[in-house]
């Protein structure tokens, strides 16, 4: 953990306060969709305003440190950044093995900055690497990728493409053993044998496809391995051969762990800080929640997040709490006693922070800096992440769109809690599919098609006859001609409501019977069509494995992948 350097701003009133209403964005439905087509980069606003945004928010914060809120911005950015880059930069040195330097500057240099769980992501995660990267390295700046993983381990396999064009699935091939789901932070490689092979294993399940070329896993994996020696933290090892290619290519992104990111001076504050108003961010909180679901039509209560709870005193906070080594997170839960906060995961006490309403936060920062000695771990959630972010770290943030919809919250809570005008941010996303084999030329509209002749041929095979079918139905075609002119014709005024009645019901059944005696004639093109129908089901079928935008990046030809990345232009 890195030291916790004291806040260079001790001032108790220097508070996230103003006495001027601050604007706030306009609620709308985002359409944001993730791009269907093959080799399609999705980003809002466009790429080319990226450095402009970055720019403009740093101006706007440095306007905030002299309008509102007193020296308690530029202070708080000024010694977040430092401590926070500090300590990506130690943790990307132990990760690559050479001493990754700092500019003395770091105040000055504009910095970009990312983040996602540290799975084996598809293409479309990987794009916000590399174009914060070079983004970075086109400005002179800094970028950093926040490394998620105080989440959930999901999965420890990728999914591989098997069987033939006609039939592919998608089979999993495991890097390591099924694990039960606990945090990245402490999950570490169960079976090294397993991990070890994982190269081998894709690399012989994707030579039935001797199209495709060679996988960047058979380049990025020794570096995983080699990391094993090192570290046998699952995160370390997959972040090791992500980064390992980045750097091939020219991208030099600093790492850090959310894991470490919690443990560092500024965001203790942060975390104090949140603590000590925890019923003011709560009531916020769920009042932006409440209208983001209304917005969007949002039923469910978990999503995009649950609302904050309270009971009985205790109020929950954004953050998990656990013990180190358990599988599951609880809430942190707080609850004021005279001049003490108690601390709590649900199920006992964990700590007493000295906060008062109205306090310096030194005194509860230091009882937070001995939680990592008792083993309890305090970390950010989602939205809380790119909240610390976004205010105290970044000068623009890349989401993918999962975290562009949970900024849509964010924005709102700077404008009621902090009363900051909310940063610009990226939203980034791409397709990629796995050129392993060729997709079936078909569309769903020519599954509709299809199916509407199917019906046509039961209510309406006259329609489909061949001159020679025509002749032989003439009586029949007749019969059904003089039925719907009846049917059109004006009612008989004499006859009563249920005579007419029935004389209807009999003429549909004539009508009926019609078409059942015509669509005799149309069989053979009827299990034509039936036969087209179910080969278009099947290619359409084969078609959601071919055209994956879910595939691992492992599997990709370095080709491929480099033809996307060179989308990514900022002019």
């Amino acid at each position: 953990m890195s030291s916790v350097t004291p806040f260079p701003c001790q001032n108790p009133e220097s508070r996230f306060t103003s006495s001027s209403a601050v604007p706030e964005p306009v609620w709308e439905k985002q359409d944001l969709r993730v791009p269907r087509s093959d080799d399609v980069v999705f980003s809002r606003p466009d790429l080319s305003e990226i450095i402009a945004d970055a720019e403009a928010n740093r101006s706007m914060f440095e306007a905030c440190s002299r309008e509102r809120s007193g020296k308690i911005i530029s202070s708080l950015r000024s010694w977040a950044r430092k401590a926070v880059l500090e300590e990506a930069a130690r943790y990307t040195s132990e990760l690559t093995g050479t001493t990754v330097e700092l500019p003395a500057d770091l105040d000055e240099r504009l910095l970009f900055m990312t983040g996602h769980q540290p799975a084996l992501f598809h293409p479309g995660v990987w794009v916000k690497n590399l174009l914060v990267g070079n983004v970075a390295r086109q400005t002179g700046g800094l970028s950093l990728n926040l490394i998620v993983d105080n989440d959930l381990v999901s999965t420890t396999s990728i999914r591989v493409p098997q069987g033939t064009q006609a039939d592919p699935e998608l089979v999993e091939i495991p890097f390591d053993e099924t694990i039960e789901k606990k945090p990245w932070e402490e999950t570490t490689v169960q079976n090294r044998e397993l991990f070890c092979s994982f190269e081998k294993r894709v690399s012989e399940a994707l030579q039935q496809w001797p199209d495709l070329g060679a996988p960047l896993l058979q380049e990025i994996w020794p570096a995983a391995v080699a990391q094993l020696e090192t570290s046998d933290r699952l995160v370390d090892c997959l972040t090791a051969a992500r980064h390992a290619m980045e750097s091939r290519w020219g991208v030099e992104n600093l790492e850090l762990p959310i894991s470490r990111l919690s443990e560092t001076g500024p965001f203790l504050w942060f975390a104090c800080y949140l603590i000590q108003n925890a019923s003011a961010f709560r009531k916020i909180h769920n009042e932006v929640l409440g209208e983001y679901r209304k917005v969007n039509r949002v039923r469910s209560k978990t999503h995009p997040v649950p609302e904050l709870s309270e009971s009985e005193g205790w109020v929950e906070t954004p953050f998990w709490v656990w013990q180190a080594g358990a599988t599951r997170r609880h809430q942190l839960l707080v609850k004021r006693e005279d001049q003490e906060v108690l601390l709590s995961d649900g199920t006992r006490e964990i700590a007493r922070l000295p906060l008062r309403e109205q306090c310096d936060l030194s005194a509860a920062i230091e009882v937070l800096k001995q939680l990592p000695a008792q083993g309890i771990r305090l970390r950010t959630r989602a939205l809380t992440t790119t909240l610390f972010a976004r205010l105290f770290l970044g000068d623009l943030f890349v989401h993918g769109i999962g975290g562009a919809k949970y900024d849509e919250m964010t924005d709102r809570i700077f404008t009621r809690f902090f009363h900051l005008v909310p940063p610009r941010y990226l939203t980034l996303s791409a397709t990629r599919y796995l050129p392993f084999c060729e997709a079936f030329n078909v569309q769903e509209c020519d599954e509709t098609c299809l199916r509407r002749i199917l019906r046509d041929l039961d209510f309406n095979s006259d329609r489909h006859l061949n001159p020679e079918q025509q002749k032989t139905a003439a009586p029949l075609l007749e019969r059904k001609r003089a039925l719907i002119q009846e049917q059109e014709a004006a009612p008989d005024e004499e006859l009563s409501p249920a005579a007419r009645r029935r004389e209807n019901r009999q003429r549909f059944r004539e009508i009926r019977e019609v078409d059942a005696a015509l669509a005799e004639l149309t069989t053979q093109l009827r299990s034509q069509v039936e036969e087209d129908l179910a080969t278009i089901q099947k290619q359409r079928q084969a078609n959601q494995v071919i055209q994956s935008r879910e595939l691992s990046f492992v599997l990709y030809p370095e080709a491929t992948l480099k033809s996307l990345f060179e989308k990514l232009v900022v002019e």
